[in-house]
């Protein structure tokens, strides 16, 4: 008798013991907190109005399990270094600008070339169709998780002093350039690029340590250039484009139904609406340069003629450099410009 109720204490024991350990892993769960970090000011939209909401959204659906921290501005590392931080782990996620790690995305730089993009959300739908049809673009980011990849609005060309209306007015002109490859767009107008990133444009337009930069219309409103552009020329020379990874171990940890929430927040509309901040910012951006005095020239077709002789040799090039690296750069390029069509 004493050993049957000895054992049935135990057993008693053992499924108290069983349920309040159920309960603590129910309620402590696998929480993550993610740290993502980015180049651009805290206030620009791209951290609160996609990063803060997607969070937001994550922790909200998670029950709480995922939150988030936001690093602007370089607080972690700089711009170039923000891929290989995501790489690494310093980061969970990380957003920066392809061409700040020269040589290392060659294919995406595609969106570069000039006259693709005619707008940040018609990029950004451009980019990520790229991405989903192509293996070797994916392979270009196969040391992370890529969420989304997008485009900033077209480039044009922002000018102190100079009013550019055609190649011959860049000749010998220093201008901010973004990438290697709007490098060489400048080059092949005439200019001098000068390799800088956008914190320091300012100043350097303001002393004259440059005559004007290649940048999209956004960055008179995000950073104040529409305080110093006399001069604005559009015609949608080139498109910067951007990443946001996830280091794989951080994705690794997730749970089955935590990953299908991370890819639903984070799909081609997200793209899309990135690219629309940029657009939003870039509209915001003209009206107070114009309010300011500048004077906007929008090139027309007619007025593109010598734009596009001046640089049709670069996307032969670009198409070039990429075949002879085994890379299929001319089935890229010419779905590139379909999809310039498709997507409007």
């Amino acid at each position: 008798m004493y050993r049957k109720m000895m054992s049935c204490l135990i057993s008693v024991l053992l499924l108290v013991v069983l349920s309040a350990c159920s309960r603590g892993i129910a309620s402590t769960g696998s929480s993550h907190n993610l740290i993502i970090s980015h180049f651009l000011p805290g206030n620009h939209p791209i951290q609160t109005q996609v990063f803060q909401q997607i969070g937001n959204d994550w922790k909200q659906k998670s029950n709480g399990e995922i939150t988030f921290e936001l690093y602007p501005s370089n607080a972690l590392g700089n711009a170039g270094s923000q891929y290989d931080m995501a790489v690494t782990g310093e980061a969970d996620i990380a957003l920066s600008v392809h061409g700040y790690s020269p040589g290392r995305f060659p294919l995406i730089s595609v969106m570069e070339l000039p006259f693709l993009a005619e707008s940040a959300a018609h990029g950004s739908e451009i980019i990520a169709n790229l991405y989903e049809e192509f293996p070797s673009i994916q392979a270009e980011h196969d040391d992370t998780i890529p969420l989304y990849l997008f485009t900033a609005e077209p480039a044009q060309l922002i000018m102190k002093d100079h009013q550019i209306e055609s190649p011959d007015d860049l000749k010998g002109l220093r201008v901010r350039s973004p990438s290697p490859l709007a490098n060489d767009i400048l080059e092949a107008l005439g200019a001098v690029p000068i390799s800088m990133p956008m914190g320091d444009v300012y100043e350097s337009l303001e002393r004259g340590v440059i005559d004007g930069a290649m940048v999209p219309l956004e960055a008179l409103y995000n950073y104040n250039l529409h305080e110093i552009a006399s001069y604005i020329t559009i015609g949608n020379f080139s498109a910067t484009p951007f990443f946001t990874v996830m280091n794989k171990d951080t994705y690794q940890r997730f749970t089955d139904s935590e990953k299908e929430l991370i890819n639903e927040s984070t799909d081609i509309n997200t793209a899309i609406k990135s690219g629309r901040v940029f657009d939003v910012d870039g509209q915001k951006g003209r009206k107070l340069a114009v309010e300011n005095g500048a004077k906007v020239i929008e090139l027309s077709e007619q007025q593109l003629v010598p734009w596009r002789q001046a640089l049709n040799s670069l996307v032969q090039s670009w198409i070039e450099e990429m075949e002879s690296k085994g890379l299929p750069g001319e089935k890229i390029y010419q779905r590139a410009k379909a999809l310039k069509d498709e997507v409007k």
